[in-house]
């Protein structure tokens, strides 16, 4: 019995010793995350950094737009992490690995110029399978023709010349397009329109055993479930996406060849990479990108993947963990709610920025650095477009937009980078001097 008792308190001392190691690791390194998330000269850094990414593609493949929109990772959501780690390592002993996503951008496809053929064989490939995809949208589209008088009038003024069947056959078609451009691990969203493609079947069989000639009426094209106009929209926005994505990860990861200006900054690209696609929908390539403060992620993202991450089936807010619920206005008159309000925005909101060419001035990156109220208003309104969550976010966002000026100090600001301004932050002391106390995070199997 004493021998049991010995080696039972010989295991409690040895787990309560592991425990304090990791909580002191812990608390070491959200330190450093929230020296990060504080550091000017870090943040010059990496605008930086991003200005000298988006001046170089836009040098390299002229005709194509992209934004960079990046952040700052939230205290908050540093936290936890961190507790999810910590949560982890009490099952398995060993090495914390570091956050890869303190601070992340992404690339984003804009407006890609049309392609026709590739000596790349999986983009030539992605271009027949657009090309395809196109041509059966034309035909769809001359259909949707059919049952409106013109394609500008809004509200549209339909036409009731078509059967019911028809349409209906002409959504089933449409929506059997959807599904093949989804990636076959997108399962819940997959579901979503396979029980769509249920009621389609469900409505042709009702029409077949009654009157295969009635025409269509306006509840029929104004039906919120079974509604051509929309499935049309869907199909032609998801149509670029795969060509898109796969074009502009091989663009980016090219931007590192040959480049002095990088080297110079000392940021190179990792051979680590990830292809994120999940149950709902999610897609993105994960590019990592050495730095003079550590390893950075780089999401690659087409214009409608990034719209669908932030408002559509695979938004913040379907996510568990993702979500975060609005705080109460505090009152104009308390000085103290006020004052508590701001901090825990600080604490839940990543600074955020979006990188931009300029339209104005050749050459010119323009980055947009949001305020207090906008980086507040980005962490909580990454809602499903249509649904319940968006109106009382639109009321909330509203009543609290109408009173900003008494509340919110920090405005929003717009930093400018010519390629003399990055050549001159690359030769001034300041940079001579961080890069003294930073070193590049060169690709190590810890980090991976």
């Amino acid at each position: 019995m004493n021998a049991f008792k010995k080696n039972l308190h010989y295991s409690v001392s040895e787990e309560k010793a592991k425990e304090d190691i990791y909580s002191s690791m812990i608390s070491g390194m959200y330190k450093y995350y929230l020296d990060f998330y504080g550091d000017s000269y870090i943040q010059e850094y990496l605008n930086t950094v991003v200005a000298s990414i988006l001046m170089t593609y836009h040098k390299r493949f002229d005709g194509f737009t992209v934004e960079i929109p990046y952040r700052f990772k939230a205290p908050a959501s540093v936290r936890s992490k961190l507790e999810n780690y910590s949560h982890d390592l009490k099952k398995v002993f060993g090495p914390i690995k570091p956050i890869k996503d303190n601070f992340a951008m992404k690339v984003v496809s804009y407006n890609f110029p049309p392609s026709f053929f590739s000596k790349d064989a999986e983009i030539m490939n992605l271009i027949i399978e657009k090309q395809e995809n196109y041509a059966f949208l034309g035909e769809m589209q001359k259909f949707k023709s059919s049952l409106v008088k013109d394609d500008f009038s809004r509200p549209p003024q339909f036409l009731h010349t078509c059967t019911k069947l028809e349409y209906l056959q002409n959504c089933k078609k449409v929506l059997q397009k959807i599904i093949t451009l989804l990636n076959p691990q997108a399962v819940n969203l997959i579901s979503y329109y396979e029980n769509l493609l249920h009621s389609i079947d469900n409505s042709l069989e009702f029409v077949s055993v009654t009157d295969v000639t009635a025409k269509i009426d306006d509840d029929d094209l104004t039906n919120s479930e079974i509604n051509f106009f929309k499935l049309l929209d869907d199909f032609s926005s998801r149509i670029p996406d795969k060509l898109d994505l796969a074009i502009l990860t091989k663009q980016v990861s090219s931007l590192f060849e040959n480049n002095e200006i990088f080297k110079s900054l000392g940021i190179s690209l990792c051979v680590t990479r990830d292809y994120k696609r999940t149950e709902n929908g999610f897609v993105s390539n994960f590019l990592y990108i050495n730095t003079l403060v550590g390893k950075i992620e780089c999401q690659i993202q087409s214009f409608h993947e990034f719209e669908e991450s932030n408002f559509g089936f695979t938004a913040h807010a379907n996510l568990t963990g993702k979500s975060i619920k609005p705080l109460p206005i505090p009152s104009l008159n308390d000085k103290k709610q006020i004052k508590e309000f701001i901090a825990q925005i600080h604490d839940i909101a990543p600074k955020s920025y979006v990188a931009r060419m300029d339209t104005s001035e050749k050459d010119r990156v323009l980055i947009h650095q949001s305020g207090d109220y906008q980086n507040y208003k980005n962490v909580t309104s990454q809602v499903t477009r249509g649904g319940s969550l968006e109106k009382y976010l639109h009321n909330y966002f509203s009543k609290l937009y109408a009173i900003k000026d008494s509340i919110f100090h920090t405005s929003e600001k717009t930093l400018s980078y010519m390629d003399s301004d990055i050549y001159d932050y690359i030769h001034s002391e300041r940079f001579q001097e961080f890069k003294k106390t930073h070193t590049p995070n060169i690709d190590s199997e810890l980090d991976k």
